[in-house]
């Protein structure tokens, strides 16, 4: 009963309609806009034949890798950083943190002004560098991972309370132990941290590649697929095909795709790196 709110919720506006989405992507529409009818396996058929579908997969999986790698890296060097006790490492962590509370909408703006092909500031600082300006997000080799930079950045901050947490978990008398055998800081880092915090690394390693898959927000607004597709992902796609293309259904197709590779991305996941988690 307690969770009968939350679960009729979840059911209205995310079960429901995922469901409508799976029936949809087996249905036609008439060009004249005079009905939909059943045409089975017919839009998937079609997404297999289009070339510019498996060009978007490529990306998308190319642009969830950078996420998620940058996300997880960056992550667990600001958790261990952020663990020493010196002078002002509370306003360090708050810093970090803040990127949680920032809005996707503000964080895009915030990196188009900073990427900006002529008065960014990153472009500035190359200037004054004496090295060559580029066009971080109008030409195809730079925006994509651009766009990634901005993903795995705004995702930072959950990740490192997620690592700060586990790594405030682990028990300070295994260091000492450690320390009083002699062991490097490289050492413990590798034989004693990692394996300990594993659990809650993992759960990152998931958020964080589901996270690359699904990233919308960013690339609507910093590049809106372009420069010459460069960044059309998958999400992205479905996006286009269904309110600007106004194929519906094909764009359901698109999103139960996703899906499903989602879910088996997660079991593969599951399957294949769980079994090297450490849960003590």
């Amino acid at each position: 009963m307690l969770i009968l709110p939350a679960a009729a919720l979840l059911s209205l506006f995310t079960l429901w309609p995922a469901f409508q989405a799976i029936v949809l992507s087996f249905l036609g529409e008439d060009p004249f806009g005079r009905g939909r009818f059943w045409v089975g396996l017919a839009n998937y058929a079609e997404l297999f034949r289009d070339p510019a579908f498996f060009r978007t997969v490529l990306i998308t999986f190319k642009f969830a890798l950078i996420v998620a790698v940058v996300e997880v890296a960056l992550s667990l060097l600001a958790a261990v950083l952020l663990q020493y006790s010196v002078p002002g490492i509370a306003i360090f962590r708050t810093i970090f943190f803040l990127t949680t509370a920032v809005s996707t909408a503000v964080a895009a703006v915030a990196w188009g002004w900073f990427l900006h092909p002529v008065g960014g500031v990153l472009n500035h600082i190359l200037q004054w560098l004496h090295l060559s300006p580029q066009g971080w997000l109008t030409t195809p080799e730079w925006a994509l991972y651009s766009v990634a930079a901005a993903t795995a950045w705004q995702a930072i901050g959950f990740s490192t309370i997620l690592l700060t947490a586990g790594l405030q978990d682990i028990p300070e008398d295994i260091y000492e132990a450690a320390r009083i055998d002699g062991a490097t800081g490289w050492t413990v880092f590798w034989r004693i941290t990692l394996p300990l915090l594993s659990p809650v690394l993992f759960f990152v390693s998931v958020l964080a590649l589901v996270r690359g898959f699904t990233a919308f927000g960013q690339i609507h607004l910093l590049t809106r697929g372009g420069p010459s597709e460069a960044t059309t992902v998958w999400i992205y796609r479905i996006y286009l095909d269904a309110f600007f293309n106004f194929r519906f259904t094909y764009a359901a197709a698109e999103a139960a795709l996703l899906f499903a590779l989602l879910i088996v991305l997660t079991v593969i996941q599951f399957r294949s790196l769980e079994r090297r988690v450490h849960y003590g």
